[in-house]
C-alpha cells in the first residue's frame, strides 16, 4: 500500500484498488477520514499472490480447458456458434470466477484496515517532520516582521514632523498671515496627523503576528486555514502602513516585510 498526500482546502480521497478489493472502498475512505482532515490523498493498493498459492501453468491450462468444455456445451444447448469461445473470453471468465470468498471478506477488511493504519502512521510521521521544518522557517520570518515593525514604530512620528516643519518654513516666507488662515492651517495639520497616524495598524499587525505564532505552536490538528486567514489580514495591514507612510526608509522596510510575508503565505499552503 502507498499513500500520497498533497495539501488542499478540503479532503479529496482517491483510491486505486484491484477489482476484487473495490468492495472495501467505502470502509477504507471512512478509515482515512478518521486520520485526515484536509488534502488530496491518493491510496494505491497492489496485491501479489504468494508463490505457493499461485497456480502453475499446467493448472491454468486445465482450468481453461474446463471452462472451454463448459461453454462449448452451453453453446450447443443454445445452438450458438461455439466460435465465440475465444482465449480472451475464457481468460476473462476465469478471472471473474477467482474473486474473494464471502467468508474471507471480514478477515481481509481487518487486514486492510491494519495495513492502512500502518501506512498512515508513516505518512503522519513524514508530515510531522516536514511540519517541524516549516514551523522553524516561518518562525524565523515572523521574527523579521516583528523587528521591522519595531523600527517602523520608533520612526512613525518622523514623517509627519518632517512635513510639519517644511510647512512652517514655507509659511515663514509669507510676510503676514491672517488669523483665519492660521486657524485653517492648524485644522489641516490636525487632519494630516490623523491620516498619517499608523498606530492602529501597528497594534493590529502586532496582534496578528502574536496570534499567528500562537496557532503555529499549538497542538491543534488543523491550523492551515486559520494561518491563511491571519496572513491575509497581515498583508492588508502592511499595505495600509505603506500607503500612509511617505518616508523612504520606512517604505524600504515595508517592501522587506511584504517579501517575508509572501514567503510565509507560500509555506502556509503546505500546512494542514
Amino acid at each position: 500500500m502507498e499513500i500520497q498526500s498533497v495539501n488542499r482546502k478540503m479532503l479529496d480521497l482517491t483510491l486505486q484498488l484491484p477489482r476484487d478489493f473495490l468492495r472495501f472502498d467505502i470502509e477504507l475512505r471512512k478509515h482515512l477520514s478518521s486520520f485526515l482532515e484536509r488534502g488530496q490523498v491518493t491510496l494505491r493498493l497492489s496485491v501479489e499472490a504468494n508463490e505457493e498459492e499461485s497456480l502453475s501453468v499446467a493448472n491454468e491450462v486445465d482450468a481453461l480447458k474446463r471452462l472451454q468444455k463448459r461453454w462449448d456445451k452451453i453453446c450447443n444447448e443454445l445452438r450458438y456458434d461455439s466460435g465465440i469461445v475465444t482465449l480472451p473470453f475464457l481468460v476473462s471468465q476465469m478471472s471473474s470466477t477467482s474473486g474473494i470468498a464471502p467468508q474471507q471478506e471480514g478477515l481481509l477488511q481487518e487486514i486492510l484496515k491494519g495495513l492502512t493504519t500502518q501506512t498512515l502512521q508513516g505518512l503522519m510521521q513524514m508530515k510531522q517532520e516536514e511540519g517541524a521544518l516549516l514551523v522553524s522557517d516561518i518562525t524565523a520570518r515572523l521574527k523579521i516582521l516583528e523587528e521591522k515593525l519595531l523600527l517602523i514604530e520608533k520612526k512613525k512620528e518622523l514623517p509627519f514632523l518632517h512635513y510639519k516643519k517644511k510647512l512652517e518654513e514655507r509659511f515663514k516666507e509669507i510676510a503676514t498671515l491672517s488669523l483665519e488662515v492660521e486657524e485653517r492651517i492648524a485644522r489641516e495639520l490636525v487632519l494630516l496627523a490623523e491620516k498619517m497616524d499608523v498606530t492602529e495598524e501597528i497594534v493590529r499587525l502586532r496582534a496578528h503576528i502574536q496570534q499567528f505564532s500562537h496557532h503555529l505552536a499549538s497542538k491543534e490538528k488543523s491550523v492551515g486555514r486559520t494561518l491563511d486567514f491571519l496572513a491575509q489580514e497581515m498583508h492588508r495591514e502592511i499595505n495600509t502602513l505603506g500607503a500612509k507612510s511617505s518616508d523612504s526608509e520606512i517604505a524600504m522596510w515595508m517592501i522587506g516585510m511584504k517579501s517575508e510575508l509572501d514567503k510565509i503565505r507560500e509555506q502556509i499552503q503546505n500546512i494542514e
